[in-house]
């Protein structure tokens, strides 16, 4: 797998350890995980045939240091786990919970926040906890386990009513794809006894890339984030939340969207595929909202409130306006779309780090601009009345 990163460079920047794995009584791996040149989490996995152990830590939207403890069936299947969380920069209490699974029901106890148990239907389900890939690896041991090349396994978060379907597929003698909560599936590389060696997540809602090391301090890292946390304000979510608000010939127009950052990557044509829906944005879908009707490129759209999407390709790209509103942005229908007009492309001098968008009012209208990476996307409108 290539890395935008060597391992030196990378054991510079955090207090990582590498060790070989045959000098530990138990197998110990360490995995690092990346959002372009950004380190998001940290992991350090203990393994024996029946117990997982991980110390695992995440930086947003603050510094949070995870502990797990999962016991395996011979079958290699999850039979319990115990789990805690602490915001290592604030003084408080611990969140626990502890799961039981059985054959078609995971029992989920939570003592912190609040004393709640829950019962999900799931038949084999083996347990998610985000950006923990020591977990993640086992669904890939587990399925290299079973009969054939593909295998359906739901997965369940700790406080989630419901589980999530995964599909494992074996796709050569060392890789296997993982799709969850979307169609795009991440893509590992895989030992032949089972160990996630490297996984990439370009295309998905994560865009994430992981590497496995020996070992890793955990402990430390998580020391490190929350000191700076302490020094400044916490790291924020990944791709915060922002609005814009604009009146343009008359007609009040809102945008509510998320803004994810460029780290250091190539957007268009890679974050953002060519030939692919986009959700102009991250997170739940991009919300425009208009208080009269405007017409884009002789089509009137009539006032309300609408998702915006787009589909850029080599030799363009077009907007997508949609009826639907409410859902994330991987839950796109074609079914509900309105329009799709073309969009002005234009290539930027400068790099845009933050996905913005805007609205620039005219006398009959405005114009709808929005830009990130080297690429801006434009679009005029008029208003009706």
């Amino acid at each position: 797998m290539r890395t935008t990163r060597s391992f030196a460079a990378l054991a510079a920047a955090l207090p990582l350890l590498a060790a070989p794995l045959g000098a530990q009584s138990s197998e110990r791996a360490g995995f690092v995980v990346r959002l372009g040149t950004d380190t998001v989490a940290v992991e350090r996995v203990e393994r024996t045939a029946n117990r997982v152990e991980g110390w695992h830590t995440t930086r947003n939207p603050m510094t949070v240091l995870r502990h797990y403890v999962a016991t395996l069936a011979p079958d290699g299947s999850v039979q319990s786990m115990t789990y805690e969380a602490t915001r290592v920069a604030q003084n408080q209490p611990a969140s626990k919970a502890a799961m039981t699974f059985a054959a078609d029901t995971v029992t989920v106890d939570i003592d912190l926040p609040r004393d709640t148990t829950l019962h999900v239907a799931a038949e084999h389900a083996l347990p998610y906890v985000n950006l923990s890939y020591g977990l993640l690896e086992q669904a890939f041991r587990y399925a290299r386990q079973q009969p054939g090349d593909s295998l359906l396994l739901p997965m369940v978060g700790i406080g989630a009513p419901e589980s999530q379907p995964a599909i494992v597929r074996r796709v050569g003698a060392d890789s296997m794809t993982l799709a969850i909560f979307e169609e795009t599936p991440y893509r590992a590389k895989i030992s032949e006894d089972g160990r996630l060696l490297g996984l990439q997540g370009m295309g998905t809602t994560q865009q994430v890339m992981v590497q496995r090391l020996g070992d890793a301090d955990v402990q430390a890292v998580a020391s490190a984030w929350a000191k700076r946390e302490q020094g400044a304000a916490p790291t924020g979510p990944l791709s915060p939340l922002d609005s814009v608000k604009a009146t343009a010939g008359g007609a009040d127009i809102a945008i509510v969207y998320s803004r994810p950052s460029r780290r250091g990557r190539t957007i268009v044509g890679g974050v953002v595929p060519y030939d692919r829906v986009w959700r102009t944005g991250a997170n739940a879908a991009t919300v425009f909202t208009t208080s009269a009707d405007l017409v884009v490129n002789g089509t009137t759209i009539p006032k309300g409130s609408y998702t915006l999407w787009t589909l850029p390709t080599k030799s363009g790209a077009q907007l997508i306006v949609n009826r639907q509103t409410g859902q994330w942005g991987t839950e796109y229908d074609e079914a509900q779309d309105l329009v799709r007009v073309p969009l002005t492309v234009t290539r930027l001098p400068a790099q845009v780090e933050h996905f913005t968008m805007r609205v620039e009012p005219m006398a009959q209208g405005g114009m709808l601009k929005y830009a990130w990476g080297d690429t801006e996307y434009s679009v005029p409108f008029t208003v009706t009345r």
